[in-house]
């Protein structure tokens, strides 16, 4: 008698799992920057951070190999948005740090796992 395991199903499964949770971070950072919760010095606030929709839009991810993405918005004011700024005149406008917020809202152990279940179940 022989048992044969082949682990190649399970590798690929996560490798796809990833891949799916790691879009559906990257619609998480998109309802952050969207959502009507960061505070703004004038009326109205609290209020999206979308202007013109350029930074919204920007939102790149990059995955190095099967294990790791990396998420960018390359635009040049970005940085400012998400950390906040002191203006010459000394107006100071709050940062919004909207991928902290994705963050702290999506699990992503947790749907990775469930990605990962349902996609064994078919294996």
């Amino acid at each position: 008698m022989t048992a044969n395991i082949n682990f190649s199903a399970v590798d690929q499964a996560l490798n796809e799992a990833f891949r799916e949770a790691m879009f559906l971070l990257g619609q998480e950072f998109t309802k952050a920057i969207t959502d009507n919760v960061w505070d703004w010095p004038n009326p109205p606030s609290p209020r999206n951070i979308i202007d013109t929709g350029r930074l919204r839009s920007s939102q790149q991810v990059n995955f190095q190999g099967e294990d790791q993405a990396t998420f960018s918005w390359p635009v040049d004011y970005a940085i400012y948005v998400h950390q906040g700024y002191t203006m010459r005149d000394g107006t100071t406008f709050p940062g919004r740090p909207w991928t902290t917020k994705a963050l702290e809202t999506f699990d992503v152990s947790a749907t990775i796992s469930t990605i990962l279940s349902r996609k064994l179940g078919n294996v």
